[in-house]
């Protein structure tokens, strides 16, 4: 026969377990809330690392297109910088050629051939001013007078132009609706566009000017 105490005993017993099981139970459903927990978390801490790491990368490549871009650009200031300065070295050094050129025989032959030719726009019968720069003045008045009567103009005036025409001459009729400029300035200034072109790529060639 079964007594009161074992009874009491087993009962228990009995309940005890059933609290283990239901506390074993509510761990195991706790530990499943923490590990679905930190799976969650470990997700956004890796999402918040990739936006991290891409937005560095986006900034670093954004940086650096930026410093290139500024590199470039200082780079090519330089270089037409330089080659502004190559261009005005070159072009005093055909100014020389041509001051040179002006002190030769040769150079009264192109005044006249060169005014014969131009006289051509102009009617004979139209007084026509001749400018001519100081440089070798007497020498190339020659020349203008000798084209102008062989082109049959007996009413002109030649003026002493200004130095930074260089050499050459500028036409001009008394009504000032025909005006040619044939001094070397005016033919350097048409033809900085062409050197400066030319000189732009004798520098990618490479080549020594």
């Amino acid at each position: 026969m079964v007594t009161l105490e074992q009874k009491l005993s087993l009962f228990k017993k009995l309940v005890d377990e059933k609290v283990q099981k239901e506390i074993d139970e509510q761990i195991l459903n706790k530990d499943d809330e923490i590990k679905e927990f930190l799976e969650k978390e470990k997700q956004v801490l890796e999402s918040n690392a990739n936006r991290t790491k891409k937005a560095a990368i986006e900034r670093i490549k954004r940086q650096k297109s930026e410093a290139i871009s500024t590199m470039i650009q200082q780079e090519r200031k330089l270089y037409l910088k330089k080659n502004e300065e190559i261009l005005r070295d070159l072009l005093a050094k055909i100014e020389d050629k041509i001051r040179d050129f002006m002190q030769t025989d040769k150079y009264k032959e192109h005044i006249e051939a060169t005014m014969l030719t131009s006289l051509e726009a102009f009617s004979s019968e139209e007084h026509i001013y001749v400018y001519i720069p100081p440089t070798n003045f007497n020498k190339a008045k020659e020349a203008a007078e000798s084209a102008l009567k062989k082109a049959g103009f007996e009413n002109y005036t030649i003026i002493e132009a200004e130095p930074n025409y260089i050499g050459g001459f500028v036409l001009e009729n008394e009504r000032q609706t025909i005006r040619l400029n044939k001094t070397f300035a005016e033919a350097l200034y048409l033809k900085r566009e062409d050197l400066g072109q030319m000189l732009h790529d004798a520098i990618r060639r490479g080549e020594t000017l």
